[in-house]
């Protein structure tokens, strides 16, 4: 099970959001079924099952699970990131920490 950070590219923290996690984060390509949308988003995609959180300071952890490929997984959290960016005004970099 690949995971991530998504993170701002000048290292400062992510403003506040304002709206539901899944309103940014879900991305909007996949189709998704959200399965929890408070603290913790978690959503459906495919065979996929993807969690994303606010795990450290200004740093977003995504766990992506059961997905067919790598590739299927960072184009999860790229789109991911790129909606962050989008809602926030931030650019939003994204790193694989682990890819199993």
């Amino acid at each position: 099970m690949p995971e991530y950070t998504i993170s701002t590219a000048d290292g400062d923290d992510w403003p506040a959001l304002g709206v539901s996690l899944a309103a940014v984060l879900r991305p909007r390509s996949f189709e998704c079924e959200v399965v929890e949308d408070s603290e913790v988003l978690t959503f459906r995609t495919g065979a996929a099952t993807v969690s994303a959180s606010w795990e450290l300071l200004g740093t977003w952890y995504v766990d992506v699970e059961d997905v067919p490929s790598l590739e299927t997984a960072d184009l999860i959290v790229a789109e991911m990131a790129r909606q962050l960016a989008e809602a926030t005004g931030r650019q939003a970099v994204q790193h694989r920490i682990t890819d199993h």
